[in-house]
């Protein structure tokens, strides 16, 4: 008999996530339990969840206040008893077998600690979503289609044994609506049991886009909020980086204006932007070109100002609320392989090497 505990932190409590959840098709031989965290105190509980709650294998918890996701987390893993931990995220609709695919995983691989698989995004419609997708901002929640093992997942959908979670717990450094805190959690996990997490290719769940397919930069401003801690808690996964398009602004053209001040003339600090706007959107052109076709290379503008969103998240939280004058240029890898680095590191310096020389050449023309 496989135990399962279905861990479901949830601010909004729509039922058109959560009722998908919990009616999932239980396989044979397993009992599973769904634990629901409501952090909005005030949130009222849809009248179809209400009919279930607190009765079979349907509980739900009420935060005092609006705690956050680590809190939640945290909850629903203080309440847990079974074997196995299943963590969705609440917006989520489970795929109609997804507990048969990761039951059959933990039949056929039963000394592993955990699996995960793909969070799939409806097909983009807008601009903004469509640059999502050219951006590559959200790659790890479709990486279990691509990858055997990895050493964490997104709480989106992965499932993880109790006993490799032990009394690791979600830290609550972490944003309360996320970012970061599903990395530090598994690669605490990893760093106790030296295994990675397997990925599975047939276990998807479907996830909605955020804000209606609405043009809003704040979620990937945020998510870099929370990377930016995981630099002093795992220096072993950082490294350093060419200045990125916010970076190069924000220390670029103070000393353009030195220069401009010096020569009596803008066109020094103009001739910067340019360069480093231009360049930016050039190179990226060419990169999703390279390897993504012509399509997705019609997003470029868009994809620069979703990551640049995500930069300018790093910069505020590395100068402003850490005080870390050494986070300048450096980065985090994802990966936690190394592998990936020379390939960053490459698009990062034709795109400085780009803002130099446009920069240079628009001097050299107008002046």
């Amino acid at each position: 008999m496989i135990a399962i505990d279905i861990i479901v932190p949830s601010f909004r409590l729509q039922a058109k996530y959560l009722i998908p959840i919990v009616q999932m098709k239980v396989p044979k031989e397993t009992t599973v339990n769904f634990i629901i965290i409501a952090d909005d105190p005030s949130a009222k509980i849809p009248d179809e969840l209400n009919r279930i709650v607190n009765t079979n294998n349907v509980k739900l918890f009420r935060n005092k206040t609006n705690s956050g996701a680590s809190v939640s987390r945290n909850v629903g893993l203080a309440n847990s008893k079974a074997e196995w931990i299943l963590f969705l995220d609440d917006y989520i609709v489970p795929s109609t077998d997804l507990l048969y695919s990761y039951v059959n995983a933990i039949q056929e691989n039963p000394n592993s600690i955990g699996f995960f698989g793909e969070t799939l995004f409806p097909k983009p419609r807008t601009i903004f979503t469509k640059g999502i997708i050219a951006c590559d901002i959200l790659t790890f929640f479709f990486l279990a289609g691509y990858y055997e093992k990895l050493k964490w997942a997104p709480t989106a959908n992965v499932i993880i044994k109790s006993s490799a979670i032990g009394d690791t717990r979600f830290k609550e450094i972490f944003p309360k609506n996320g970012g970061g805190e599903d990395i530090d959690f598994f690669l605490e996990i990893h760093k106790k049991t030296n295994r990675e997490l397997l990925c599975l290719t047939n276990a998807p769940v479907y996830h909605d886009w955020w804000y209606n397919e609405k043009r809003n930069y704040n979620r990937f401003t945020r998510w870099s909020f929370g990377d930016s801690l995981l630099h002093d808690i795992y220096p072993e996964y950082t490294y350093y980086n060419f200045p990125n398009i916010i970076e190069s602004m924000v220390f670029g053209i103070p000393i353009s204006v030195a220069i401009s001040t010096y020569f009596q003339s803008l066109l020094p600090t103009l001739c910067l932007l340019v360069g480093i706007i231009l360049g930016e959107c050039l190179v990226e052109f060419i990169r999703l070109l390279i390897y993504k076709g012509v399509y997705q290379s019609f997003f470029t503008i868009e994809a620069v100002l979703i990551r640049a969103s995500n930069d300018i998240g790093r910069l505020y939280m590395q100068l402003l609320r850490l005080k870390r004058l050494r986070g300048i240029g450096e980065r985090f890898d994802h990966f936690c392989d190394g592998k990936h680095i020379g390939f960053q590191r490459m698009w990062a310096g034709i795109k400085f090497v780009s803002y130099l020389g446009i920069g240079i050449l628009c001097f050299i023309l107008l002046k």
